[in-house]
């Protein structure tokens, strides 16, 4: 395969197209991903915002702000990454319900944070696509580290012991921090420069400097933002590193605390003392299953009757089966976030669950399943797995809320190390923002060789041979199908039928074209995903530039396609 190849083509291509494509500069490539300049300099101007906002004097450098932003974009897309690889996802109804429940927990009417939003200067689209990548993660880390925790029922009883049965009043200490990062496997170079640091804010705060000042200036923990504050903490309810701080007085600061993640100094916010609440009467509760199937909300009769005839033929086969053997079905077949537990609801009380599913449900007596219950989740099959009298102060009423907060406790340790691995197996690429070099969604496809260096470069080699042949050809319907249906065509364009409209009509245009390609080079950065640079040198009557290309292609099905186009352009050519 030659070093770079030079061909002719009919092809509409001008300044002017590249220009307005224009959009920014990389800052990261993370396996597949990109991260832009853009992204990273709008998040700093909005951190800035709000720490203006706060109160806060003394601002950190935008240096430092950026190095944030972008770690935090990194984490955020290699747990992404990590949750379509596991074909975790976040469907419309369950998008629909969070969006209902934070309209609720902001007294908003149905409907009303959109225009909220809107008057806020706020996008609600881009608003609803956070909160689905927010849920997403949330459910990456419920599976991938949450439901690994393990808690003793020894350490359950010792808690109650210690912390529930005496009735001495309890102090309550709000806790701020500043965290400095140490990356998995640290040099000890890197070492000694982060404690280093830490020893000196450390002192300068001995001296007086203000704590929020050093926060907003050096902290890298995720509640930066709110001046370092983590919360109200009890014995008990921290992790054993860290009791320590509840001894503090008010404005005291420990010393520097070592963590697997890191450097932490805390300083004691503010106290406040609680008697234990003692409970009132007793009450019962129930531990309970269900089977859920969903009915979509743009059903019509039909799919409506055809599910309601499955819920039923479910709700018969279960009837008489024992409680392992409806746990089995519910894995299979239900469709409720409990599905992975066996439809295992856990105990609770009457006021819980929704009043059609409890009526249901507290007409049964243990070992009984229900038919099928319909609410505005869809179709249960509900199975009455026990009941039972509950003291409100005993261990048993109280053994869930301390089994949450122990876990809390060792997710303080777990959470950060299972990120810090993701990152360690990601492909991270870091580049400098500056004014060198622009980014631009690229207007025509480029025909790439490269040397055979194993079976799935082979395969990129000829899926991209005969990209390159379809638009020599410019045959359009061959062409496209080198794409992927998750292709990104880039912000000028409404959606990808847009995108392929606008290809449609430049591949049958009448302007000539030509076109140098040299440098190839792939990388596959895992078995699904690989990236393709190249220059290119572009002639037409109107332009005579060079570029820098990136192709991010992905192994679907039915071979490699490319996922997003994109053209490096020097920063004096797109003045």
């Amino acid at each position: 395969m030659p070093a770079f190849i030079c061909f002719a083509m009919l092809l509409f291509c001008s300044s002017a197209a590249f220009a307005e494509e224009t959009i920014d500069s990389i800052a990261a490539i993370v396996n597949n991903d990109i991260i832009t300049c853009y992204d990273v300099n709008h998040d700093t101007a909005e951190t800035l915002q709000k720490l203006r906002l706060s109160g806060v004097k003394m601002l950190p450098s935008i240096a430092i702000l950026n190095r944030r932003s972008l770690d935090d974009r990194i984490t955020k897309s290699v747990q992404l990454q990590e949750a379509k690889r596991q074909k975790l996802h976040v469907d419309e109804e369950e998008l629909n319900n969070a969006l209902a429940n934070i309209e609720a927990r902001n007294k908003l009417m149905p409907g009303q944070l959109k225009e909220v939003i809107k008057q806020q200067g706020g996008d609600f689209n881009s608003f609803k696509e956070n909160l689905r990548d927010q849920i997403l993660i949330s459910k990456l880390i419920d599976t991938e580290v949450r439901a690994k925790l393990q808690v003793s029922e020894e350490s359950i009883a010792e808690y109650y012991r210690k912390y529930i049965a005496s009735d001495k009043p309890r102090r309550e200490v709000q806790l701020a921090e500043i965290f400095l990062a140490v990356p998995p496997e640290p040099t000890p170079e890197q070492l000694k420069e982060i404690r280093d640091k830490a020893n000196m804010i450390h002192q300068q705060l001995l001296d007086g400097a203000d704590f929020n000042r050093m926060v907003a200036t050096y902290s890298e923990s995720s509640d930066r933002d709110q001046q370092g504050v983590m919360g109200w903490f009890t014995q008990g309810g921290i992790a054993a590193r860290f009791a320590s701080a509840l001894e503090l007085p008010v404005n005291g600061i420990t010393d520097i605390i070592r963590s697997p993640n890191g450097f932490h100094i805390l300083k004691a916010i503010d106290e406040r003392w609680k008697a234990p609440i003692r409970a009132g009467e007793s009450y019962d509760e129930v531990h309970a299953r269900h089977i859920l199937l969903r009915i979509p909300s743009d059903a019509d009769e039909a799919t409506r009757d055809k599910i309601r005839r499955r819920a039923e033929g479910i709700a018969k086969d279960m009837k008489h089966a024992d409680d392992a053997a409806f746990a089995a079905r519910a894995k299979e077949v239900s469709q409720g976030p409990s599905a992975e537990k066996g439809g295992d609801l856990g105990w609770f009380r009457k006021g819980t669950m929704v009043p059609e599913f409890e009526q249901a449900l507290f007409a049964l007596q243990p070992g009984e399943t229900s038919g099928v219950v319909q609410t505005q989740f869809g179709l249960h099959i509900i199975r009455m797995v026990a009941r039972r009298h509950v003291d409100p102060n005993s261990l048993p009423a109280n053994h869930d809320k301390i089994q949450k907060i122990l876990s809390n406790m060792e997710m303080q340790e777990q959470l950060p190390r299972w990120i810090a691995s993701l990152k360690a197996k990601a492909d991270i690429e870091i580049r400098p923002c500056d004014s060198s070099t622009r980014i631009a969604a690229s207007a025509t496809p480029q025909f790439v060789g490269t040397s055979d260096r194993g079976d799935s470069e082979a395969a990129l080699r000829a899926m991209l041979e005969g990209w390159g042949n379809a638009w020599v050809d410019r045959d359009v319907e061959a062409y496209l199908a080198y794409y992927s249906e998750h292709f990104q065509p880039g912000k000028r364009f409404r959606d990808l039928a847009a995108w392929r409209a606008q290809r449609r009509a430049r591949l049958t245009s009448n302007t000539a074209i030509n076109i140098t390609l040299s440098h190839p080079k792939i990388l596959i950065t895992d078995p699904f995903h690989a990236r393709i640079q190249f220059d290119q040198h572009y002639r037409s009557a109107q332009l005579d530039d060079h570029v820098h290309k990136m192709l991010l292609v992905e192994r679907e099905v039915n071979g490699w396609k490319i996922v997003r186009e994109l053209t490096e352009i020097p920063a004096a050519a797109a003045q």
